[in-house]
């Protein structure tokens, strides 16, 4: 099982890219690492971030709340 923030990691290419996409610092990433859930305040930015980028970031809302099976 992916935890929403391994998926979002991995979409965006990274922690630093991650967080250059939705204007956090790393270290916010970061401590999202440590539960595996994207803040609830955060979801919806994230989401539309990457439903912009939606040609090479695949993630649905359900993903975003729940992760994904492997």
């Amino acid at each position: 099982m992916e935890t929403p923030v391994q998926i979002l990691i991995k979409e965006f290419g990274g922690v630093r890219a991650l967080a250059r996409a939705v204007n956090r610092d790393p270290a916010s990433i970061s401590r999202w690492q440590k539960t595996g859930l994207v803040p609830s305040n955060m979801q919806k930015k994230v989401l539309e971030t990457a439903w912009d980028h939606k040609d090479h970031i695949s993630i649905s809302a359900h993903e975003l709340i729940f992760g994904r099976d492997c």
